[in-house]
């Protein structure tokens, strides 16, 4: 006699979903100046730093480079990304 029981399993499941998104067109020299800016951001992982790796990567995956060019020698400053956002301020 068959027998039957409801039960749970573990399953990896891959899906792709549709996600708002932009799309960017840039110069080269917009690109360029892009990479820069997000190649030089530091912070925790944590932060929206993910984000700016994100687009850093993409732009050197696009065949963005800025080898031998004083575009990353005019960066002054730095920027950093914190894991929680500033106090706002009440005036």
């Amino acid at each position: 006699m068959a027998d039957a029981k409801n039960t749970t399993i573990e399953k990896q499941v891959t899906e792709t979903k549709k996600v708002p998104g932009v799309t960017l067109t840039l110069s080269k020299d917009e690109a360029e100046a892009l990479l820069v800016l997000v190649g030089n951001v530091s912070g925790e992982s944590a932060s929206p730093r993910k984000s700016t790796d994100a687009i850093y990567y993409a732009l050197r995956n696009a065949g963005v480079d800025t080898l031998g060019k004083d575009v990353s020698r005019q960066l002054s400053g730095s920027i950093r990304w914190l894991s929680t956002p500033k106090a706002r301020y009440s005036y």
